[in-house]
């Protein structure tokens, strides 16, 4: 069952993170603030492929890595643990290492499983740090610093993400439903956030509900085009049936 419903939304999941990746085009050209955001964001992806692609697997550039990947399993053991805790389960230990992580827990559910993989983690914990900065210390101009950490904890979010689910088979999809409806999850979650997130930064450059209402639409033409093709065979399927009757 959840395999089918993986498969029924995967067009909506494709256009919310294609109308993410517009909005986030139309940041880059269209909002004279988003510099320090891009260049964040920019760095990160940046490092990111010379440490996947171009550093020496036992080079100084590796080691500097290791902190980054720790950073990250010990933001995906918290998210689910924090998922866990917001679904009235209990958290009995988490472990955090280089090469992964694991969060003993009383339940889990689908949402306890991919929350780590929907919600960027950091980025919340940059819009945190930064609301505590201006309650105390009221008036400080940092904006720039934040919208430059934003793009790096966002970006950061992206990469690892993407790179946890391509390196190695996750058991938190097979626990959550399976491949198909997690990934479909996990890119139309993944399309709403940086979608709302653009619009909390960058209110006049993003138009988050005609951005949704354009993802349904395509979404929609999808299935509707989907149904008409498969509506010959279904009868020509009933039909035969009621023949072997």
């Amino acid at each position: 069952m959840r395999l089918l419903l993986g498969l029924f939304l995967l067009p909506l999941s494709a256009s919310l993170v294609w109308g993410a990746a517009r909005a986030t085009v139309a940041v880059a050209f269209g909002a004279a603030a988003a510099a320090p955001f891009l260049a964040g964001a920019g760095l990160v992806g940046a490092a990111w492929l010379a440490d996947r692609h171009l550093a020496d697997p036992a080079g100084p550039a590796r080691w500097l890595s290791r902190p980054a990947r720790w950073l990250y399993v010990l933001g995906h053991e918290l998210t689910h643990a924090l998922a866990a805790w917001a679904s009235g389960g209990k958290v009995f230990a988490i472990k955090v290492g280089e090469a992964g992580g694991h969060v003993d827990l009383s339940e889990s559910s689908a949402f306890v499983a991919l929350a780590p993989y929907c919600v960027p983690f950091h980025a919340l914990l940059v819009v945190g740090g930064y609301r505590l900065l201006l309650w105390l210390r009221p008036g400080t101009s940092a904006q720039p610093l934040f919208l430059l950490l934003m793009g790096s904890a966002l970006a950061f979010h992206g990469v690892m993400t993407w790179e946890t689910l391509t390196q190695v088979r996750q058991p938190d999809l097979d626990a959550a439903g399976g491949a198909v409806f997690s990934v479909s999850l996990i890119a139309a979650a993944n399309g709403l956030v940086l979608l709302g997130l653009l619009k909390f930064l960058f209110p006049e450059s993003v138009a988050f509900a005609a951005a949704v209402s354009s993802a349904g639409r395509e979404a929609w033409t999808v299935w509707a085009k989907g149904a008409a093709l498969a509506a010959p065979a279904a009868r020509r399927a009933a039909a035969a049936a009621k023949g072997l009757r």
